[in-house]
Order: C-alpha cells, then sequence, then structure tokens
C-alpha cells in the first residue's frame, strides 16, 4: 500500500498549471495522461489551471467534470504566472523550447512529461511514461520513469479472467485513444469482420466506418468514459501504444497493441519485447494499416496465449503512480 507523505506540503498551497494542447489531429493524450496529476493536486488541496488549445472533446469535457477542471481553459497569451507559487508541468510535442510561456524564470518549478519526440524543455523534473526505469534524460535532470511512476486515472482497476464455466461469446474492447486521429480502429475492426469467431467486439471512435455495425458482432461507441465500464469486463482489448495502452496493462487485460505515429514506436517495442503485449500492425509511410490478421486471430482464439500475456504483466503495476509523481513535484 502506498502512503502519502506529502501531506506537511498541503500547508502552503501551490497552483499546478499544465500547458498542453488537445484537438482531433492532435489527440487527448497529453491533456488525459496530466489530467492524473491534476486529479492529485486538487485532493492535496491545491489548485490546477490548464493553459492551451484544448478543443471541446467529449473525452476531455469528461474528464475535467469528473476531477473539477473548468472549462474552457485560458490561453497562454491571457495568463499572469506567480513566481512565487506556480509550479508548471508541459506535455507537448509542438511547444517551442524557447517560448517565452515556459521560461524558468516565470515559475517556481518546472516540469515536463517527455518522451522519444518531445522537444528538450529547461526543467528542474521529467517525468517518463515507461515501463522500465531510467534515472536521468540525459541533462542531468532528475528523471521519474518505471513502472512506479505511471500516469493512471484512479478510475482504472484491475480485472480478472472470465471464468472457466463461461461459454458466451468472447468479449473485444478496440480503442485508439481519445480522437483515433490514425484511423487504427476502422483497420482493426475490418480485420476483425474477417475472422469467422463467435465474439463481441466494443468500438470506441468517433470516426470509423459505421457500415461496420452490419456485422453483428461489432458494436461502436462514441469515445467517452464509458470506455471504462467495457474494459472492466473485457477479455482482450486492441489498441495502440499510447497512454490507455498503459491503463489496459495496470488493468491486466491481454492486448494486442500496435504504433500509429513515432511517438508510439520506443512504448510498442518496449511493450511486445517484454512481452507483455502481442504486436497486431503498424501504419506504413503512406498512412496505411497494416494489421497481422494471425495475431490478431490468434488473441482471440487462444484461451492459453491469452493466459500467458496476462501472467507477464500480472503485478507489474501498482496504480499509485500520479501519488508518487505529486509528492516529487512538491518535494522540489
Amino acid at each position: 500500500m502506498f502512503h502519502n507523505h506529502a501531506s506537511k506540503h498541503t500547508l502552503t498551497r501551490v497552483r499546478l498549471i499544465i500547458r498542453a494542447d488537445a484537438s482531433a489531429s492532435v489527440g487527448t493524450g497529453h491533456v488525459m495522461r496530466t489530467s492524473t496529476i491534476a486529479a492529485e493536486f486538487f485532493k492535496l488541496g491545491h489548485s490546477v489551471c490548464y493553459v492551451g488549445a484544448i478543443d471541446p472533446m467529449s473525452l476531455i469535457l469528461e474528464r475535467f467534470q469528473e476531477i473539477g477542471v473548468p472549462y474552457p481553459v485560458l490561453k497562454p497569451e491571457d495568463f499572469v504566472p506567480n513566481h512565487q507559487n506556480d509550479i508548471l508541468l508541459i506535455d507537448s510535442y509542438t511547444l517551442n523550447p524557447s517560448d517565452s510561456f515556459i521560461a524558468k524564470e516565470r515559475w517556481s518549478k518546472v516540469i515536463a512529461i517527455f518522451d522519444s519526440v518531445t522537444p528538450k524543455f529547461d526543467v528542474d523534473l521529467a517525468i517518463r511514461p515507461s515501463l522500465t526505469s531510467e534515472e536521468t534524460s540525459g541533462n542531468n535532470i532528475r528523471t521519474l520513469a518505471g513502472a512506479s511512476f505511471l500516469l493512471l486515472r484512479d478510475s482504472v482497476t484491475k480485472t480478472f479472467p472470465r471464468n472457466t464455466e463461461d461459454v458466451t461469446p468472447l468479449r473485444i474492447l478496440v480503442v485508439g485513444g481519445g480522437s483515433d486521429p490514425s484511423d487504427f480502429c476502422d483497420a482493426v475492426t475490418k480485420a476483425l469482420t474477417e475472422l469467422s469467431s463467435d465474439f463481441i467486439a466494443d468500438v470506441f471512435s468517433d470516426n470509423i466506418d459505421l457500415t461496420h455495425e452490419l456485422d453483428a458482432r461489432i458494436r461502436i461507441h462514441k469515445v467517452s468514459l464509458l470506455v471504462d465500464d467495457y474494459a472492466e469486463r473485457c477479455d482482450v482489448a486492441f489498441t495502440l501504444a499510447s497512454s490507455l495502452s498503459i491503463e489496459l496493462l495496470a488493468r491486466e487485460i491481454p492486448i494486442g497493441v500496435a504504433f500509429g505515429f513515432e511517438n508510439q514506436r520506443i512504448g510498442f517495442n518496449e511493450m511486445v519485447s517484454s512481452g507483455f503485449a502481442a504486436p497486431i500492425g503498424n501504419r506504413n509511410q503512406a498512412g496505411e494499416w497494416i494489421i497481422d490478421a494471425g495475431v490478431v486471430n490468434k488473441l482471440i482464439t487462444s484461451n492459453s496465449y491469452r493466459d500467458a500475456l496476462r501472467s507477464r504483466i500480472s503485478g507489474l503495476i501498482d496504480f499509485n503512480g500520479p501519488q508518487r509523481i505529486s509528492q516529487e513535484i512538491l518535494c522540489l
């Protein structure tokens, strides 16, 4: 059990300012993963404010309402930081490191979430969402990484395999993130319709070809936090190597994983090489998906294959990453 040692810091209220963007093209990942830290700061009695270009996407609005973030958010030019008690958290692939808004002298402390394509921001602490540990980010900056520092929403809980006597159709979850900008769900759903297996596939996407629903095994849903309810009772999931894939692994669900963007390649290789997920494909330079129908079929038809994946991720993640990260931020 994780014990919260950050309570001594709640006597001094700070303000966490999160610089992140979200749109149909950018996706929702930057906002969704930073929201896990925002939720912890709210619990500790601190203030949280998002700053950036965040479109009113249903998943974002639901999440903000869930944790208490006001919407619409402020634009950077409309926000005046307080150097004494404002902590800046950056999560962006496109923000210029020389942008005056993120200059260190304007903030009490600056933290960034980064991966292989994140710009080299000048920060006091780095967070690398990853299943493997790494002590520094290359510039002698303290880095929080590994299974103990994963950004998981507090609604994510462990699932359990179905009873061996359960003969109902296999329950499949297909999700490509908050906006599915790469049309991953469409590609995977097409592969599923070509199989003869008995299953029910719940597909979460706002831009999928609805003719897939002509197959009675396919149910298409708009992207929302309702995905959590389906994740709690699914037998196998197909997803991208993104923040959501980490949540599914934390739930100990066998997953087939793919990558559609360069920033997902390292996470994909990490999960596959560690045996935590099955590789089901990638998007080529022409933007076309190459889905391995053989692996997809094996995940659906082989109990032993799914059980082997589940056994390797069992106990890997303890759900307390956001608490540990918040403690580290407040101790700076």
